[in-house]
Parts: C-alpha cells; sequence; structure tokens
C-alpha cells in the first residue's frame, strides 16, 4: 500500500511539472497532428475569390472557416504561375516553390512560412478530401497581394493595384457616363443603372480597355462596344435618376463587383459574353459578366 501511495505521489508531481511547464514546451507538427474538418466548424461555399476581374477557378470545395475563405491550396498558386510542390507525410505540410521563394504550409497551424518567415493566418490550415486547404487571405499576403472583401458581391477582391477609383471625376466624366447611363438602361431601374455605370468605370481601370470614360464609351476596338454609339442615342439629354446613378458610381457605389460586360438577352443578336464570360447576377433586364 505504501508502494502504491508513493507511485501515485511521484505520478502527482510529474504531472504538476508538466502542468507548470507546458506553456514553454513547443509543439512540433508531425503525423499525429493531422487535421481534418471533425471539430472545425465549416461549410461549403460559392463566394468567388476574383483577381483583377478573373474568377479564380476552383475545382474543389471553397470553405468559410471563422468567416474567412479557405481554399486548396495547389489549385490557388496554380492560377498565379507555375509552381512546384512537394508534400511532407511525416509533418503533413506542403512545400510551394517557384524556384525563386519557397512557401511552406502545415496541416493545424495557422501561419505560412514565407522564405522561413512566418505569416500569420486568421484560420487554420487543415486537410479535407484528401487535399491541404489554407486561408485565401494569408496565401494572397505571400505573394504581395492586397484583398478585399466586397460585401455587395459577397466575394474576396484580390489586386496588385489599388481598389479605389478617383472620385474627383470631371464634368466630361460625368457628362458622358450619365448619357450612356440613360441610353443603355433608360428603362432600368436605378440599381440597373448604377450597375451600367459601374461596367463602365470597371473597363477604365481595366488594362484592356482605354483608359478614360470617353475612350471606353467610343471605344471601336473589334467594332462599336455600345450599342447607343451606332444608334446615336449616346448623345440624347439623361434623366435626373441617370444622372444619380452616374454620380454615385463615380463617388464608389458599386453593386456588379468587377464585372466588364452586359447585354439584354432578350434582345441580343450574338451571345458570345455569354459563351466566354462569367455569370454574376443579372439585374432588371440586363445580364452582367466578368
Amino acid at each position: 500500500m505504501m508502494k502504491d501511495l508513493r507511485l501515485r505521489r511521484i505520478i502527482t508531481s510529474i504531472l504538476t511539472i508538466m502542468i507548470l511547464l507546458s506553456p514553454l514546451i513547443s509543439i512540433n507538427v508531425d503525423a499525429s497532428a493531422e487535421i481534418s474538418p471533425q471539430g472545425i466548424k465549416y461549410w461549403v461555399t460559392n463566394s468567388p475569390g476574383i483577381y483583377d476581374y478573373k474568377n479564380i477557378q476552383f475545382k474543389n470545395d471553397k470553405l468559410i472557416v471563422g468567416g474567412y475563405l479557405i481554399v486548396p491550396v495547389t489549385e490557388f498558386f496554380d492560377f498565379f504561375g507555375r509552381y512546384e510542390y512537394e508534400w511532407d507525410n511525416d509533418t503533413k505540410s506542403v512545400t510551394v516553390t517557384d524556384g525563386n521563394n519557397t512557401y511552406q504550409i502545415y496541416s493545424g497551424t495557422c501561419y505560412l512560412l514565407e522564405n522561413g518567415h512566418k505569416i500569420q493566418s486568421p484560420a487554420m490550415n487543415f486537410i479535407y478530401n484528401g487535399k491541404i486547404y489554407a486561408s485565401l487571405k494569408v496565401m494572397a499576403d505571400a505573394l504581395g497581394l492586397k484583398t478585399l472583401y466586397e460585401e455587395v458581391s459577397d466575394s474576396i477582391l484580390l489586386t496588385r493595384h489599388s481598389f479605389y477609383f478617383n472620385a474627383n471625376y470631371t464634368y466630361e466624366d460625368l457628362y458622358w457616363l450619365s448619357r450612356i447611363v440613360h441610353a443603355e438602361a433608360a428603362h432600368e431601374s436605378y440599381e440597373g443603372k448604377v450597375a451600367v455605370a459601374n461596367v463602365v468605370l470597371n473597363r477604365v481601370r481595366h488594362d484592356s480597355f482605354p483608359d478614360t470614360i470617353y475612350g471606353v464609351i467610343f471605344d471601336k476596338a473589334g467594332g462599336v462596344q455600345f450599342t447607343p454609339v451606332a444608334a446615336g442615342t449616346i448623345y440624347n439629354d439623361p434623366s435626373e435618376e441617370a444622372i444619380r446613378a452616374a454620380k454615385d458610381a463615380l463617388n464608389g457605389y458599386n453593386n456588379v463587383s468587377w464585372c466588364l460586360f452586359f447585354f439584354n438577352p432578350k434582345l441580343a443578336k450574338s451571345f458570345w459574353i455569354a459563351d466566354t464570360c462569367d455569370f454574376y447576377k443579372s439585374i432588371g433586364n440586363h445580364d452582367f459578366y466578368f
């Protein structure tokens, strides 16, 4: 009995020391640290990740964990270049490299290593359906991308440039933008008018289009871009609502994310936009596309 009592005391002492020292113990990720979604609150989402007007396509599920978008590591990096991947089954980690930079992501941790430098992640990396997942934001940070959550479209926007359109517009800007809004969306709702205005502004910011509102409206690359230019209705005086919608768009109100195209499917003679672009949503009679 004395032996049992002495053994219990020894075990109690050891456990007490371990508890006191536990904050000082560093935990290494090893084979026993494999994390799966069990115990992690998550759900599959359709929220898009958009890089400079283009959807980042994912073949596997995108997840929301703690309010953050979590995506497959390899699919994210593949969108931005040619990368090589090395999986370490012992540490449950993936090493990603393009020959110049190296990124390491360990399942069960809340960080990414960029060339050995730790970047904290807002959510845990884990294995889901046989693939390692990580926060889209932490991987974007590692690649030097800016991220912004857009509530209207429930999407994550990524870019290397500024997100903000210059609101110090000129009289000429408002003059032409309100006219194209009226000509294209006179019978649409206020939201429909704002959407058309933002397609024009999105083109101004895009490298593939002219860098002024006037230039975008009268752009003839590949043919006249807007029907009212060919029909002459671009010169009609705009309604007060068209002017207000144009002003609001110029001041930053955007309800179609980074869409670059729209058309009325009931009137269209060509459906190349629907055939080649990504559908975003419909507002009134217009369908909007990335």
